[in-house]
This record gives C-alpha cells, sequence and structure tokens, in this order.
C-alpha cells in the first residue's frame, strides 16, 4: 500500500496494509469506513477524525431536535 491517506473526513492516517476497502475508497480501519457509526473511535486516538464525527452526531442531533419542536405545520403566532 502506498502512503495515501485515509478518506474519512478529517483523517490523518495513513493507510497500510490494513486498509478497508469500500467501493473506490480506502479507509485506516473499519470505524471510518462505517463513519463512526456509534461514535466509534479511529485507529488513533489522537486522530481529530473521530471529534468530528462526534461534532457532526451532535449538530445532526439537535437539527433533528428542532424539526420535532417546530413543525411546519403550526400557526406563527402573532
Amino acid at each position: 500500500m502506498n502512503s495515501e491517506v485515509c478518506q474519512c473526513p478529517g483523517c490523518i492516517c495513513e493507510l497500510d496494509d490494513s486498509a478497508v476497502r469500500r467501493g473506490d475508497q480506502f479507509f485506516c480501519c473499519q470505524a471510518c469506513a462505517d463513519g463512526h457509526h456509534q461514535e466509534r473511535a479511529c485507529r488513533d486516538p489522537e486522530c481529530p477524525c473521530t471529534d468530528r464525527a462526534r461534532q457532526n452526531s451532535s449538530d445532526s442531533q439537535l437539527d433533528h431536535s428542532l424539526e420535532e419542536t417546530f413543525p411546519a405545520s403550526d400557526p406563527i403566532s402573532p
């Protein structure tokens, strides 16, 4: 494997022989390949991609909460 970097957004890990392939993309570990599902950490605990994935998950949860709190069918208050 050459010295390419993992395709996970924010990941700084270089690929090695244990790289995980998804389609035409390569990832450093299964957690990155799965998009950090259930907040699984990158193989490198110092890698910023895990924090970025957690932030994206929090943002997504907040967006969902706002959608549930303010349904489009409610009238605008005067």
